[in-house]
């Protein structure tokens, strides 16, 4: 019981923070926020890695991952990618290993470029993160209480052993119905009802892509710094997917 009221108050401080920042921040200031994050999911990207992989400097890595994101994020996508690279390749090339090269390619993909994602739609319509957020915060409360409640079929017991089919689809239902009616009170054009339905399934994805790492190096939570939640990318995990969602579809059908 306690640490369910842990887990809730912690996650309304981060929902009203969240919208707060959405609602009254200039894009070039929640852009830097997002890198600031971008560069603590580095953080805690290297500190999991690192226990298989022993010569990661996660500190290291998440200095090079926010300057990454700030190039990214203001200046230039090729330029970013490039530095990612190179960065990779000095240190996997001192070490002579070529899995250090994909480990931390890896780390930059995920960690960086799919997490700006969020500071790309914020400068686009900041109207869409909400689309967002109501798509995946309800996915996840509907997911857990319902889960809990009725769960019985494991949906991926290797990965989450917690998590079920009961609640993958009371998750999606939900995240369809809350997305689908904010999209529609926003007044976001009736299309983006398709990224919803697409975020809706790969939501959950996303969620499982980090479990499936954190189960590579046995551990059961990116860090601790959020009470309740674990770290950022544990808070996390299913927006970014739903980010790059919504991110591709608008590039894709707003050309």
């Amino acid at each position: 019981m306690k640490e369910l009221l842990v887990r809730t108050l912690a996650g309304i401080v981060l929902a009203f923070l969240a919208i707060a920042a959405v609602l009254y921040l200039p894009s070039y200031i929640f852009k830097m926020i997002i890198a600031i994050l971008i560069g603590v999911s580095c953080w805690e990207l290297g500190g999991l890695l690192k226990k298989s992989y022993y010569m990661i400097n996660p500190s290291q890595i998440a200095t090079v991952g926010f300057l990454i994101a700030v190039l990214l994020l203001y200046v230039d996508f090729y330029l970013s990618l490039f530095i990612a690279l190179l960065y990779s390749f000095w240190v996997s090339h001192r070490l002579y290993n070529i899995n250090y090269l994909f480990v931390l390619i890896f780390i930059f993909i995920y960690g960086v470029f799919l997490i700006a994602t969020i500071g790309f739609i914020h400068e686009i319509d900041n109207r869409l993160l909400f689309v967002i957020f109501a798509t995946v915060w309800s996915g996840d409360t509907f997911a857990y209480f319902i889960g809990k409640k009725f769960g019985r079929r494991r949906l991926a017991p290797r990965l989450s052993p917690k998590k079920t089919w009961e609640g993958a689809i009371a998750s999606f239902i939900s995240s369809v119905i809350f997305g689908g009616l904010t999209a529609y009170y926003l007044d976001v054009n009736t299309p983006f009802i398709i990224p919803v339905i697409f975020a809706a399934i790969l939501m959950q994805i996303g969620d499982l892509f980090e479990s499936f790492i954190k189960r590579q190096v046995n551990v059961k939570d990116s860090s601790h710094l959020i009470p309740g939640h674990g770290g950022i990318l544990d808070r996390i995990d299913a927006l970014i997917f739903a980010s790059v969602v919504f991110y591709i579809f608008h590039r894709i059908f707003t050309l």
